[in-house]
């Protein structure tokens, strides 16, 4: 017999359903052809991370996966960004996610790595899509099994950094002639310990020749997750035209927060006027329902279809937090704080999406969307005085958020002989109701807005290609951007929302060039109106800082992007990403004009090698260099992870065993220089994991 081995790095096709070219071996005679697989595919508007082909990501959370993606990075807090870009839409097997921030990296950090198939990272997407998103769309694609009778796969790990973690779970489905069932649940605990420092200096004046004061805080938090989360469907095929799905998706989990710490600080001649030892509490739990009904319907053999999916989501999420502080310098008494924040999100999204060829060689794509949210978030925060607990009326507040977004879109899909075009317009209406009971005050906001699109790809020869594309898009304050009242870190930290934020608006253009299926490298180039930018303001009479979001006039985001695979030997691969880019804010910043940009660099090369039949390995670095995060400075991080593979069982079963963040180098430092205050952040994050993973196929 004879056997031949195909490397398939960037495949250029772009199949209608987006399909990525997977491991195939097909018997031809006495010939098998057999095929890689491969980590990264390139497509002309997205990159795919095959994550079930990487064994250092075996065994992690989604969080950490996220992280590992090319293009991607994620902050300390879980916010993430696409080439050094921030405000980023999140889809979970192509539907938007409608959880915050905080709930959305509370729930990446409770799923496992084990359940996620693909990564697209999706720069300009078409009108098809959501407009949500300035720097573009996450699409995370978990496993779903689909073969014939009963298969799936059972799943373990271990793991230890500071802390334990451990994932468990399963993936089962079963089909039978037109009728199939399917589900999965895994259990998860993170646990996560992290260091952080955070120094903070006033000056008299801009100059910064002469300091007022110096705040210095340090904290050692546990941070334990406990994650339940479950999927149970079924589907059946009505005729060989339709096929309908029910399912329901749960995600039930707890959080826990505590954090020792100190905060001191110094006069003008550096000596303590305030120092005390902290205790933060912070208890979350939340329980999430979603129940989804969608089907799709063939109307000829030449392509004409519908497809719908109906979802309704409930979740309810509870926050109890207790902050104290005790000061030994002086006579200074800091209360104890307890906040209580419940918060009950309600949200039901419909669509429809149709495919209508025409003529040869042409489509147009066309549909309809819409989503609405009900977000009711009552907070009561309690200071202890007197022996007594009494309300804090600068803090407690009833918030309720109704936000109703229609949309409609049309996608036109021309193929020509080497030139394929693909031309859309997206329009979505909004409209917004805020509604502060506490201060009996409502606030009503809607707009229309119009989103084109617009990508191009000429083949000049079966070896090289050139694509274009453009798109619009909007960035949505959410509605814990817009809540005006304080949401305590600490006793002297807290945060609150603008009520005067406005959308971010995009215009992101990007042009590229493509050899064979090896290398790729493009231009790209955002525009963004009305930018979000985070901003403080320390008041020293009470040692607090205060962080808030507004809008500055404009920034700019510029870079360029190469992507590269090569196969050394027969034995060893090779993928290298390389981007640089930089971000430049234009407005009025607290007394300042402008933030210097910064030319940012972003470097990851992940090696493969295939040392037998049944023993792989990996290792993969990623560096970048300082950037910019609005008034922020992040220093430069570096990474480099490795893993091994081996299959047991004949091939049924494997056994993973990866190390992650080597030498402990990925960490989160940030600093700024505002007005008359500097700003030092150091974040020791607990990245360093060793991780023994188990897998076996039914």
């Amino acid at each position: 017999m004879l056997a031949f081995s195909v490397y398939d790095g960037y495949s250029q096709t772009e199949k209608e359903t987006d399909s990525i070219v997977e491991t195939t071996i097909n018997a031809l005679d006495e010939i098998v052809i057999s095929k890689k697989k491969v980590l990264y595919t390139q497509k002309s508007d997205r990159l795919v991370f095959n994550v079930e082909n990487s064994i250092v990501s075996e065994g992690g959370t989604a969080l950490d996966v996220l992280s590992r993606a090319p293009g991607v990075v994620v902050s300390q807090d879980g916010d993430l960004s696409i080439r050094g870009q921030q405000g980023v839409a999140v889809m979970i097997n192509g539907k938007l996610t409608q959880l915050s921030q905080k709930e959305l990296a509370n729930y990446l950090k409770a799923t496992t790595s084990s359940n996620i198939k693909q990564i697209e990272v999706i720069t300009n997407p078409s009108s098809k899509y959501d407009a949500a998103g300035k720097a573009g769309i996450i699409n995370i694609i978990l496993k779903k099994p689909n073969s014939e009778g009963l298969k799936g796969t059972a799943f373990a790990s271990y793991g230890r950094g500071r802390k334990n973690r451990m994932n468990s779970g399963f993936n089962l489905n079963y089909n039978k002639d037109k009728w199939g069932v399917f589900g999965n649940y895994s259990y998860t605990f993170r646990g996560e310990e992290e260091h952080k420092t955070f120094n903070q200096s006033q000056y008299t004046n801009l100059t910064h020749q002469e300091i007022i004061s110096t705040n210095h805080q340090t904290s050692i938090t546990d941070e334990p997750l406990t994650s339940n989360n479950f999927k149970i469907g079924t589907q059946y095929e009505v005729s060989p035209k339709t096929n309908l799905e029910v399912y329901v998706d749960a995600k039930i989990g707890r959080y826990q927060n505590m954090a020792d710490g100190t905060n001191t600080v110094f006069n003008t001649s550096n000596q303590p006027v305030f120092d005390a030892l902290t205790y933060n509490d912070s208890k979350e739990k939340w329980f999430d329902y979603t129940y989804a009904f969608s089907g799709t319907h063939k109307f000829n053999d030449e392509g004409k279809n519908m497809a719908f999916d109906f979802e309704y989501e409930t979740s309810k999420f509870r926050s109890n937090q207790f902050q104290s502080a005790d000061n030994t310098a002086n006579a200074t008494v800091v209360n104890d704080r307890r906040g209580y924040i419940p918060s009950q999100l309600k949200v039901f999204t419909g669509k429809v999406d149709f495919v209508n060829p025409f003529k040869e060689k042409q489509s147009i794509e066309w549909g309809f969307k819409a989503s609405i949210k009900n977000n009711d978030n009552p907070s009561v925060y309690e200071y202890h005085e007197n022996n007594e607990w009494l309300i804090d009326f600068n803090s407690t507040n009833h918030f309720e958020y109704n936000e109703q977004i229609y949309a409609a879109y049309a996608n036109y899909k021309y193929q020509l002989e080497k030139l394929n075009i693909q031309a859309g317009l997206r329009s979505e209406y909004t409209a917004i109701n805020i509604d502060q009971k506490t201060l009996n005050e409502e606030h009503k906001d809607d707009y229309l807005k119009w989103f084109p699109s617009l990508s191009l790809k000429y083949e000049f020869t079966s070896n090289h290609s050139a694509h274009a594309s453009y798109s619009k898009r909007i960035n949505r304050p959410s509605q814990f951007d817009l809540n005006p009242f304080r949401f305590y870190d600490d006793s002297f930290n807290y945060s609150q929302g603008n009520p005067n934020l406005i959308p971010e608006i995009t215009h992101a253009m990007e042009i590229g060039y493509a050899w064979k299926s090896n290398f790729m490298a493009s231009v790209y180039f955002n525009s963004t109106k009305d930018v979000f930018t985070e901003v403080y303001n320390y008041n020293a009479d009470t040692n607090t800082t205060v962080t808030t979001q507004i809008n500055v006039d404009k920034s700019y985001n510029y870079g360029v992007n190469i992507t590269n695979t090569a196969e050394l030997s027969k034995w060893w691969s090779v993928n290298t990403l390389f981007n640089v880019f930089e971000n430049k804010f234009m407005g009025q910043i607290l007394n300042s004009n402008t933030i210097d940009p910064i030319m940012t660099v972003n470097l990851s090369v992940q090696n493969s090698f295939t040392i037998t039949e049944t023993l792989k390995a990996e290792g993969n670095a990623q560096y970048q260099s300082k950037s910019n995060l609005g008034i922020y400075q992040r220093d430069g991080f570096f990474d480099f992870s490795i893993g091994i593979s081996k299959q047991v069982l004949a091939k049924k079963g494997s056994i993973k065993l990866n190390f992650t963040d080597v030498f402990n180098t990925n960490n989160f430092y940030i600093k700024s220089a505002v007005a008359q205050t500097t700003i030092d952040k150091k974040y020791d994050l607990d990245n360093r994991i060793a991780t023994i993973a188990f897998t076996y196929r039914i």
